[in-house]
């Protein structure tokens, strides 16, 4: 915390305005999957993303966190909260906070807004940790109680709205996958089908392998010593996270020169790329995105590939088939490694896809791709709404600028 605050705040010890119970782990006998006692809550791997997800129950509880109270993460990450719903058993890895004499929703938005100091104060040693004096000890900005109410009523109501808007997503979502999942296996309009290897298909469609409706290219093994502050972009596997293209997530760069001199691995606008390395055992990889139409031109690096559907208008129908549980299960079937799951291209190419006929796909895609819109809508809405959160944190909790109260 800065040592000037606004006139009339004060800077507080969180131990002076709240109650702090320190988790302590029950012995391990004591907590079980059946629901037998009260929830228990480890740490940060237990957070939602607005109350915890219970996944362990304790028949005796060391420590009890009350209803409501703020669970903050004592160890690595330091700093995450999530609110506390029912009364809980809580470990080593967290600690409950309840305010005493501040208002609970303002202590955790300023807990919240406070995490980057949190982390700090949690390095320096070979285990990222704080401990219950540095916790206690730690100094917040506190303005008077009905300036507290304001402010936690404004973030609070901001943050029903992103709440809001990522429950639409996620049903939009599911509206798509749904959607999806439909029209790979009955078409539109079709009331005569047949068996096949990927099941009941309908009658006119046939079933073929990716490559028969796509090629594809890999990418260049780019040095990092070529890499340039000012440049085309190297698009790497980070760009394509989430199957969300992101040119500026730990963007590198090469010399505009390699465009001339590398061409095969120039990405545009319009192309569709996929990621080809993830964790083995986890679904971090096979991300497949269209490149956005604002973007100018980059460089395909190692481990990325561009698909190049073999007729244009396939090209929606194709990026939502391997998105697909039904081309994805099998993508996730390969990946060779132990700690690193690989793919090939021929994996990626060989796989069984159904096929319909050209201006089917066409509408399909179509169809598919007006939920993907309200998708992107919805999703630039939440992005400039979270925006609008952390603006109004730096300036509402530093004091920046005042609430007025009635």
């Amino acid at each position: 915390m800065s040592e000037m605050v606004p006139e009339g705040w004060e800077g507080k010890k969180i131990g002076e305005i709240a109650s702090i119970i320190m988790g302590q782990s029950p012995s391990s006998d004591t907590y079980n999957t059946d629901r037998k006692g009260i929830p228990f809550f480890q740490g940060k791997a237990d957070f939602g993303a607005k109350y915890p997800t219970v996944r362990y129950w304790c028949t005796a509880p060391s420590k009890i966190a009350p209803k409501d109270a703020i669970l903050f993460s004592v160890r690595a990450p330091v700093g995450d909260i999530n609110r506390n719903n029912t009364e809980a058993c809580i470990g080593r890895g967290l600690a409950a906070l309840s305010g005493v004499t501040v208002e609970q929703d303002f202590l955790f938005h300023s807990l919240t807004f406070s995490k980057k100091e949190f982390d700090a104060l949690g390095q320096g040693s070979t285990f990222e940790a704080i401990n219950g004096s540095e916790l206690r000890n730690f100094l917040l900005p506190i303005p008077p109680l009905p300036e507290q109410k304001k402010i936690a009523a404004i973030l609070t109501s901001v943050d029903e709205v992103i709440e809001s808007t990522q429950k639409q997503i996620d049903k939009l979502q599911d509206l798509k996958k749904a959607t999806m999942n439909e029209l790979l296996t009955k078409g539109i309009g079709h009331t005569e089908f047949k068996d096949s290897e990927l099941g009941r298909i309908p009658k006119s469609w046939e079933v073929k392998t990716l490559s028969d409706i796509a090629e594809i290219i890999s990418g260049y093994a780019f040095s990092s010593s070529d890499f340039v502050d000012r440049g085309i972009l190297c698009i790497r596997m980070g760009n394509l996270y989430g199957n969300v293209f992101d040119e500026n997530r730990s963007p590198a760069y090469l010399p505009d020169s390699f465009s001339v001199t590398h061409p095969k691995f120039l990405v545009s606008a319009g192309d569709l790329l996929l990621s080809m390395t993830g964790t083995a055992g986890k679904r971090d990889y096979g991300y497949l995105v269209i490149v956005p139409e604002n973007f100018n031109q980059g460089l395909l690096n190692q481990r990325v590939s561009k698909i190049i559907p073999k007729h244009e208008e396939m090209t929606v129908y194709i990026r939502e088939l391997m998105r697909s549980d039904l081309y994805l299960n099998e993508l996730f079937s390969f990946g060779s490694g132990t700690k690193q799951a690989n793919l090939s291209a021929s994996q990626i190419m060989g796989i069984n896809v159904p096929v319909p006929p050209l201006d089917e796909q066409f509408m399909i895609g179509k169809s598919i791709s007006a939920v993907v819109r309200s998708i992107a809508e919805k999703a630039s809405m939440l992005s400039q709404l979270k925006s609008l959160k952390k603006s109004l944190m730096q300036d509402l909790l530093t004091g920046k600028v005042r609430v007025k109260v009635d």
